[in-house]
């Protein structure tokens, strides 16, 4: 029995000292970006069978005994909870809100050519303007469509270029909203003007002057280019002189336009407003029917009692531009910034979950790999197929509480102390057994 003690008592030592491992890690990694603590779970060993299962010649059943042979280590498990997100104000710097990992590529000269995973979004964007972990490795995503639809399927490394350019683009359509008042008398008028841009990003003027006309409900509009005939270089932009188009507008009771009738176009059966042909200096192929005319919708004008407010309200053209900054928005997509007010979207980044992530392989460097205990790695995006999202401008924090881990230390510590006790007195015993003899 003693000799059992000894035993028993050397794998309490093995035992407790991996738990002291275990904390002082947790200890020493309670600043590592977003390190998750691990906890050393034991089960007891087998033990030797004293008394098995049977019954006294009165018929009472004996309960079986045992005699435990000690302890063990059954698993080092990982507490995936959220840690706190810390403002770093670097916009490399990610941070996953809710489940999942960033995903970047295979480690150069590994083993293993698996995707790494990690939760530390401490980035930066290379010389070669692509975005890589703290050593170097690629972080992946896919990339984003001109439409803004990203292009799920193959994985590529996040990157831009550093060079890039916004081109200009030519205005071809433009929204005029607010309110014409219908307290006006026939002849009140309002004019609103906008700055539209040809294929070469040079901006032009273009100008609307809405007239009060002694028909109820209705106004005339007319749109004029002030470049032709007097404007700053003395040349339209737009076909048709000084006034390039014109027409009336009618009002509902309720406020909302009617018809719209005169210098038009139609679109999903319907009239919208005025049409607007560029000259093909300004615009090449310029036509009614080439699609690169101006159109002006006027459907959202309304006529209610009160102030006119009539304004232009966007238009969809650009001058060049050079790029300013690059940001990630809360759904992980790369956005570029433009010195023209140009946004554009070039990558969204993809976040990987299994569905055990205490079945993830430890690669060291704050990455994990998948295993078979893992699940297979599932691919998705932030904020639509999970309830994550992308927190630019910050790193999450271990999940390490120093209160919690000091206090386990000092129990493992006591309980390793314990455990030498235990051989201290198997040795005393087996001392007196070797005295009988004396």
């Amino acid at each position: 029995m003693s000799l059992q003690s000894l035993s028993i008592g050397v794998s309490g030592l093995r035992s407790h000292q991996t738990r002291l491992d275990t904390v002082s890690n947790n200890i020493a990694n309670s600043s590592t970006t977003a390190f998750k603590r691990q906890r050393a779970a034991f089960s007891e060993e087998l033990g030797q069978a004293i008394l098995g299962v049977g019954r006294t010649a009165g018929g009472s059943t004996i309960n079986p005994s045992k005699v435990g042979r000690g302890v063990s280590v059954a698993s080092i498990d990982r507490n995936f909870s959220q840690g706190s997100l810390n403002d770093t104000g670097i916009k490399t710097d990610l941070a996953l809100n809710g489940d999942g990992f960033f995903v970047a590529s295979p480690k150069s000269g590994a083993a293993s050519d698996q995707r790494r995973l990690t939760r530390a979004g401490n980035f930066t964007f290379n010389q070669n303007g692509e975005l890589v972990t703290a050593n170097g490795l690629n972080v992946q995503g896919w990339e984003v469509g001109e439409d803004g639809t990203t292009n799920t399927g193959e994985l590529k490394n996040i990157r831009f270029d550093p060079n890039a350019q916004s081109a200009a683009k030519a205005t071809t359509e433009a929204e005029v909203g607010g309110n014409l008042s219908a307290d006006a008398t026939d002849g009140d008028t309002s004019e609103i003007s906008s700055v539209v841009y040809d294929e070469q990003g040079k901006s032009h003027n273009v100008v609307i002057e809405f007239e009060k006309t002694g028909t109820e409900d209705e106004w005339d509009f007319t749109v004029k280019d002030p470049q032709s005939g007097g404007g700053p270089n003395n040349n339209g932009v737009f076909n048709g002189g000084s006034d390039v188009a014109s027409g009336s507008i009618k009002f509902n009771d309720d406020g909302s336009v009617d018809t719209i009738s005169g210098d038009t176009y139609d679109k999903g059966g319907e009239t919208k407003g005025a049409s607007l042909g560029w000259v093909p200096d300004a615009v090449e192929g310029s036509s009614p029917s080439s699609g690169k005319s101006l159109e002006i919708n006027l459907r959202g004008i309304t006529q209610f009692s009160g102030s006119t407010t009539s304004k232009f309200q966007g238009q969809n053209g650009n001058s060049s531009g050079e790029l300013s900054g690059v940001q990630f928005t809360p759904e992980g997509k790369l956005q570029l910034n433009y010195t023209n007010g140009v946004q554009e979207e070039e990558y969204q980044l993809a976040i990987g979950d299994v569905n055990n992530p205490n079945g993830l392989e430890q690669q060291g460097e704050n990455f994990f790999t998948t295993t078979g205990a893992s699940g297979d790695l599932q691919l998705g995006r932030a904020g639509r197929d999970l309830q994550t999202s992308v927190v630019s401008g910050a790193l999450e924090s271990s999940n390490v509480d120093l209160a919690k881990e000091f206090s386990d230390l000092i129990k493992a510590q006591r309980s390793y102390q314990a455990s030498s006790q235990i051989i201290t007195t198997a040795d005393e015993v087996l001392n007196q057994t070797v005295q009988l003899k004396r």
